[in-house]
């Protein structure tokens, strides 16, 4: 009988545990992508919890990257979140699709950038973070130079 009752407290602690992980495992939330100047190549998004590598994202540098084909010259994308806090989200329209920033001799970008927060010049990390929660959605406006 005890043998029993141990099996089921265990079976409903399984059966209450598993909404809240299935939850936590599927969130993402949604950045909507404005003023891209063609409906060439691809959205690089890239998620950043901290400073360090802002703005700066390079496919392996362990920030989180997201590739989408680009559909039009507004786009709404869906991008998994690791947990909900605050983050910088950077979005490059590589229109080329070579997979990073295209720039010229001096290091300016020759494709779009676009921060959350929409900074002009050169984003900062502090003016570029936004509280991120299942379900949040961020606006993020591409800039050419």
């Amino acid at each position: 009988m005890h043998k029993v009752r141990i099996m089921a407290l265990a079976a409903l602690a399984t059966l209450t545990a598993a909404p809240s992980a299935q939850a936590q495992q599927g969130a993402s939330f949604t950045v909507a992508v404005s003023e891209l100047r063609s409906t060439q190549g691809q959205l690089i998004v890239c998620l950043f919890a901290t400073r360090d590598r802002f703005p700066i994202c390079r496919q392996g540098d362990g920030v989180p990257r997201h590739v989408f084909r680009v559909t039009g010259q507004t786009m709404r994308v869906t991008v998994p979140l690791p947990r909900p806090g605050s983050y910088a989200v950077t979005v490059i329209h590589d229109e080329d699709m070579n997979g990073r920033l295209k720039q010229n001799f001096i290091g300016m970008p020759t494709e779009g950038v676009g921060v959350t927060g929409n900074p002009g010049g050169i984003p900062r990390f502090a003016g570029s973070v936004v509280d991120l929660a299942a379900g949040s959605v961020v606006g993020v406006r591409v800039r050419y130079l």
